[in-house]
C-alpha cells in the first residue's frame, strides 16, 4: 500500500478532476493486479511482447486493441453502462472493429451492396421515432455495415468493391426508411494476431453470429449503436465478443426469393455523437 500510494501522489496533480480519477483507478486496480498474481519476470516481459505485437497488428485497416477489448467483454460493457435504460426496446451494442468512415448516401429502398454480391437478399423497412412521445423522426441518417457471405467486410476483401454492403440511408417525414441488405452472415473474428493466441488458449470459438450493424443518429438524440441479430440463431450465446442478446433480435421472414425485416429504432432525447470509425474513409 505504501509503494501504491506513492505512485498515487505522483499524479495527484493532474488539473482535470475526471482525468485524475481515472488515471488514480487505473494505478490502483493495475498495481493491486500486479500484487495478486505476482508476475515473474519472463510473465513481465510476454505482456509488453504482446503489446507490441498488437501494435503491430494495429493499422487503418484493423485495431487489435479494441479488438482485445471486444473479446474481453469491456467494449459491450462500456456500452452497457452507457447506455442501457429499462424499458429500451433496442438493445445497445458495441461498435466493433468493422465500422469504416464516409459510407455512401444511398436513396430509399436502394441496396448496399453491388448487383454482383452473392447472397440472398433482405428488405428492411421501420420507422425511426421518439422513445419517449412516440413522435416520428424526420431525417435520423441510419448508418449501416455487413460482413459480405464470405464472412468479410469490404476492407478486408479486395474482391469487393469499395464500400461494399455498407450505406447510409435517411429516414422519410413518417420517420420511416427502407433498404436492402444480405441476409447477415456469421463470421469468425480475426484470429492471426495476439487475440487469436488468447482465445487458442482460451478454447473459445472465434465466431460471431450473424448480424448487420446499424447506428441511427439524429440531432437532439442519444445516438444509437446497434447490431440485428436473427432471431433462433443458436449462437447467439456464444457470440465471442458478448453482445447478442433478447433485445437485438429480428424476425427475418422469407418472402419469395427473399427475405423481409421490420425493424424500428427509437430514439431517446439528448447528445447526438458519433461513435470513431475505426477504419479511415
Amino acid at each position: 500500500m505504501e509503494f501504491t500510494q506513492r505512485v498515487l501522489n505522483a499524479y495527484a496533480q493532474i488539473d482535470d478532476r475526471r482525468l485524475r480519477a481515472i488515471v488514480a483507478g487505473l494505478i490502483k486496480h493495475l498495481l493491486a493486479y500486479v500484487n495478486e498474481i505476482r508476475p515473474t519476470d519472463q510473465e513481465f516481459e510476454f505482456a509488453w511482447d504482446y503489446m507490441g505485437r498488437m501494435a503491430a497488428k494495429t493499422g487503418p485497416e484493423r485495431n487489435e486493441f479494441l479488438l482485445l477489448a471486444d473479446v474481453l467483454g469491456v467494449s459491450q460493457l462500456v456500452e452497457s453502462l452507457n447506455h442501457d435504460e429499462p424499458g429500451t426496446p433496442v438493445g445497445f451494442a458495441l461498435v466493433g472493429p468493422f465500422l469504416r468512415a464516409n459510407a455512401p448516401f444511398r436513396g430509399r429502398g436502394a441496396a448496399d451492396m453491388s448487383d454482383d454480391t452473392p447472397g440472398a437478399r433482405v428488405r428492411i423497412t421501420g420507422k425511426v421515432y421518439d422513445f419517449h412521445t412516440k413522435a416520428p423522426i424526420e431525417g435520423a441518417i441510419l448508418d449501416t455495415w455487413q460482413a459480405a457471405s464470405n464472412g468479410l467486410y469490404e476492407n478486408q476483401d479486395e474482391n469487393q468493391p469499395d464500400y461494399n454492403l455498407r450505406g447510409r440511408y435517411k429516414s422519410d417525414r413518417d420517420g420511416t426508411f427502407d433498404l436492402v441488405a444480405l441476409m447477415p452472415t456469421a463470421y469468425p473474428v480475426p484470429t492471426d494476431g495476439p487475440v487469436g493466441e488468447l482465445l487458442r488458449a482460451a478454447k473459445r470459438p472465434p465466431n460471431r453470429p450473424a448480424h448487420i450493424h446499424f447506428i441511427v443518429a439524429a440531432p437532439g438524440y442519444e445516438t444509437l449503436v446497434t447490431q440485428v441479430f436473427v432471431k433462433g440463431d443458436k449462437d447467439i450465446e456464444a457470440d465471442v465478443v458478448f453482445t447478442g442478446d433478447e433485445k437485438m433480435l429480428g424476425d427475418f421472414k422469407r418472402d419469395g426469393d427473399r427475405f423481409s425485416l421490420i425493424y424500428d429504432f427509437p430514439l431517446r432525447r439528448g447528445v447526438s455523437t458519433m461513435p470513431k470509425a475505426p477504419i479511415p474513409a
